[in-house]
């Protein structure tokens, strides 16, 4: 009952989280084309906004906790690594020395795309099984990103 509970309240405090970005971008319209959309929503509120970052991985510990405990360490050290690299991507775009970002192909974003829409669909139907069986496609991504993070920071 504490774990459901506890669960609950780390939903509604991670909604409750994204109103203020939401505010925000709503004050700053921002044209996209849809093939540029999720790069720049990756950027500007994953990258850039330190206080969305926990908020996001609570929840992911959370889904992985109960739905896939056995992917628990793994996961966390993958979040660890991306917020290293996060830290030195910063550090080398502050002092200018980034090297041109590097576009994904069209397959790596279509793959993207369509695991986080079964991940959502999932979420949003509360679907158990389609929830566990998606975790470990999105742990597979967020390995990619990191190898793709590591690729841009590293020194031509």
């Amino acid at each position: 009952m504490l774990k459901k509970v506890l669960f609950f309240l780390a939903i509604v405090s991670f909604i409750t989280s994204l109103a203020m970005p939401l505010q925000a971008m709503a004050k700053e319209p921002v044209e996209l084309d849809k093939d540029s959309y999720h790069d720049h929503v990756y950027h500007e509120y994953y990258l850039r906004h330190d206080a969305m970052r926990p908020h996001f991985n609570f929840y992911y510990d959370l889904l992985i906790d109960r739905y896939q405990p056995e992917l628990q360490e793994e996961w966390r050290l993958i979040v660890n690594e991306r917020e290293t690299l996060i830290k030195k991507y910063k550090e080398l775009k502050k002092e200018g020395k980034l090297k041109d970002p590097v576009e994904k192909d069209e397959s790596w974003k279509t793959e993207h795309q369509n695991i986080h829409e079964r991940f959502l669909n999932a979420v949003k139907e509360r679907n158990d099984e389609a929830i566990e069986e998606v975790l470990p496609d999105l742990l597979a991504l967020q390995k990619e990103m990191n190898e793709f993070l590591k690729s841009q920071i590293k020194p031509e």
